[in-house]
């Protein structure tokens, strides 16, 4: 299996026990991971991917690109699912719509001992806060 179908069944399958979790996230993680300059530990990414699967249901992603370097991977993909949790952005907190989402996100992955040490990930979060109606295009009078 190659490292992107593990790292997306880590994010869109259920979350196992926090035990199993870690070590699931720890075959394809290092620990900590830095994640936009951010050393974040293992822990901090199981409570990522059960935060983000409270929020979305139906989650799926659709790979759009992938370029692999050495020691780098680039992975450009739509990321889909119904909206019925909280969700955090950094705009704030937006309480549960129903709305289907879909958001581009590129994700450029570092790559030390057949792990990932690093991300530096570019979510579209004002497209995601628009599609769930959190924000909207000023009215000009």
């Amino acid at each position: 299996m190659s490292t992107v179908d593990r790292l997306l069944r880590l994010w869109t399958e259920p979350v196992a026990e926090t035990g199993n979790a870690i070590a699931a996230f720890g075959a394809v993680y290092a620990d900590p991971v830095s994640i936009n300059g951010v050393d974040v530990p293992l822990v901090g990414l199981v409570d990522r991917a059960r935060a983000l699967q409270r929020a979305f249901a139906d989650l799926s992603v659709e790979i759009i690109d992938e370029v692999e370097a050495p020691d780098r991977l680039v992975v450009v993909f739509w990321q889909r699912g119904r909206h019925v949790g909280p969700l955090v952005l950094p705009l704030g907190e937006i309480a549960p719509t129903g709305r289907h989402v879909e958001v581009r996100t590129i994700d450029v992955l570092s790559i030390s001992a057949d792990r990932i040490s690093a991300v530096q990930v570019v979510p579209d979060n004002l497209g995601l806060a628009m599609q769930l109606a959190a924000v909207a295009l000023a009215q000009h009078a």
